[in-house]
Parts: structure tokens; sequence; C-alpha cells
């Protein structure tokens, strides 16, 4: 399986995301297309490699399960699934409402293998959708869909942009993005990778291509997960495991303070969801081992200019 490092990481998510659609009895988040993204060679290929990470992870847990399956099991439950579908999952649950609401346009920013535009149903006939990633993952994506067969749906745009040298708004509004519609804007699993910098340069510009009212969804590590004394032992992991990739996860922010530095970028913090939040609200009652992550939060911006 060669792919670059953009696309591998599309791969992987879009591998859980289509694990645990497939093997739970109530999955959180049914992607019941990702799955059908992937080559049998790449899917043995992540589940190879994570089985046998089991050691890295917990030797105990390791030394006690016997067959391959239930390795896997143990890591896609405890280590990637939680976090990947609780996200998706709050992310189209908002979407939804604000549909509902009169929205006309959902901006998925790094969208990798997001497959929302493969499992719309009942949207408004004017409604859009823009795919926002890098230029080699997004003709990666396209050119899986070529491979598999699949077509794309007409209200569905692929823009491709590098932060580094393109402009967001300038090609959203190439393809047609209308800044006098509602929008809704979700960027999943990349705050923590970005400078803050970069991270409120990207709210900046959100801002000021949308209208009063528009949302913003993403997810982010708080301040503790970057202190060695106060992270878990799964966060500090993750952070070693990003690291060794070459994508160190670099920014966290305080659940605290972050309304306060939102209102120097035209935003408001409607609302901002603690792991016990997520917990309760996807996890309550389960009994399949799957929890909320300790040190990541949910938050939905509303734009205030």
């Amino acid at each position: 399986m060669e792919t670059g490092k953009e696309s591998l990481t599309a791969l992987v998510s879009c591998f859980a995301r289509g694990y645990h659609a497939s093997t739970s009895g109530e999955p959180i988040f049914n992607d019941f297309v990702a799955h059908s993204l992937l080559k049998e060679e790449e899917k043995q290929v992540i589940a190879s490699k994570w089985a046998n990470a089991i050691g890295f992870f917990d030797q105990d847990i390791c030394e006690t399960l016997e067959t391959f399956d239930e390795k896997l099991q143990w890591v896609m439950n405890n280590q990637t699934i939680p976090q990947l579908v609780s996200r998706a999952r709050y992310a189209e649950d908002g979407l939804k409402d604000a549909i509902r609401r009169g929205f006309k346009q959902y901006v998925i920013l790094g969208a990798g293998f997001d497959t929302f535009a493969l499992r719309q149903e009942k949207l408004p006939e004017d409604f859009m959708i823009f795919e926002v990633d890098h230029p080699a993952t997004q003709a990666f994506k396209i050119n899986r869909f070529q491979e598999v067969g699949m077509e794309f749906p007409t209200n569905v745009k692929f823009i491709p942009v590098d932060f580094k040298s393109n402009s967001l708004r300038d090609e959203l509004k190439k393809s047609g993005f209308d800044e006098q519609k509602y929008s809704y804007f979700s960027l999943l699993g990349v705050a923590m990778y970005l400078a803050k910098k970069d991270f409120y340069q990207l709210l900046t510009s959100v801002a000021e291509m949308s209208m009063n009212g528009s949302s913003f969804i993403f997810d982010y590590l708080d301040d503790n997960a970057f202190n060695e004394k106060t992270a878990s032992t799964k966060l500090t992991q993750m952070r070693q495991i990003t690291a060794r990739t070459g994508e160190p996860m670099i920014t966290g922010f305080d659940p605290f303070e972050l309304d306060l530095e939102l209102q120097d970028y035209n935003m408001l913090l409607y609302e901002n969801l603690s792991p016990a939040n997520i917990e309760d609200l996807y996890f309550r009652k389960r009994d399949d081992g799957l929890h909320a992550f300790d040190h990541f939060h949910f938050a939905h911006l509303v734009v205030n200019k």
C-alpha cells in the first residue's frame, strides 16, 4: 500500500469508521459507506498494523488476548474509534439542526475520506457541499471514487487548497460558495496539529466570508494534554505516534479561556463540550468498552461580526 502521508491518515480514519459501523450492534456513527472506499489490501494492512501495535498500548492486555480479531478489536475500541465516531456524530447532528434552520452550505475543511456526500438524504435541492483538502489528498480521493465506480453527487464541489499558498476564501468563491447564505463549517482532527496563529487566521478567514450566525465546528485538545504531569497515558501515546509520523500534536486550548480568545476573531462560543459531556452524550450505558477520550473537547462557534 503506497500512498502519501496525507492520504494514509485519511485511509486509517476511514477504516476505523467503517470498522465501527460493521462490527457494532449499536454504532455511535454509522458510516456504512466507509469500507466500500477501501481496497481489501488496504484493509488488511491497516488492520495488521493496528492489531500488532497492541503491545505498545498495553502489554498486559496483549498477553491476555490470543486471536488477531481480539487484538484488533481492543485497539480499535480503545485507541481510535471513540474519538473519530463521536466527533463525526457531533458535527453531523449539528449540521442536521442547521439545515432545519435554513442553512444552505456545508464546508468540510480537511475532508479526507469524509463520506457525508455519499450518505446524504432528504437535503434541500439547493444545498451545496464543499470538500476542502490538500491537493494531493483530494486527488487521491477523487481517483478512488473513480476506481470503485462511485459517481460524484451533483451538489458536491471539491476544493483543493494548500493553505500555505492558496486563499480559502478565493478558492471557495471560484467554486460557487455564496457569502450571502448561512454556512456550516467543520474542522475535525486538525486543530491540534496547527500552530495557534494559523488556527486563528483560519477562523478570521471563515468569519470574513460568512454571514452572521454561520457555524464552525471543531475538536481540540486542552492544555493539560501537553503537560507531562497531567496528560493521560492514552494521550501521551497518541502524541508519540503522531510525532513519529512527522505530524506532531502541538496546540491545545484552555477550555475556560476559549470564549475570551474567540472574541478577537469575530466568533462566539455557542457550545463547548468537555470529555465528561461527550461521555454522557455518546457513551453512557454502553457495554463495548467505548469511552470518550481524556483531553478532547468539541466546540461549536457562531460567526458574530
